[in-house]
């Protein structure tokens, strides 16, 4: 008793191969994918971290400034802009 026929996984085997082919041309453009998603943007999640509890610390970018959000589940914000840091020795902040 054959529960899976040959044309079937000739099927499977095909989609599967078209599915990997797919992701890998994903994965080798994946930039500039990126870069046209987000062309035009002006705001954009730079970083997110969580501070414990329901806190997290977001940082933004608006216009290429820099601003740190700290928000909580109990709905308290607080928005402060943040400057560059300068850059140390090899470029390392």
């Amino acid at each position: 008793m054959n529960l899976v026929r040959f044309d079937q996984l000739l099927v499977l085997g095909l989609f599967m191969a078209v599915l990997g082919a797919l992701w890998l041309l994903v994965q080798r453009h994946k930039s500039g994918i990126t870069a046209k998603l987000h062309r035009g943007k002006r705001l954009h999640v730079a970083e997110s971290l969580s501070l414990g509890g329901h806190a997290r610390a977001t940082l933004l970018s608006v216009d290429g400034r820099d601003y740190l959000l700290v928000h909580g589940k109990a709905g308290a914000s607080v928005l402060h802009a943040v400057e560059p840091a300068p850059a140390g020795p090899g470029g390392q902040p």
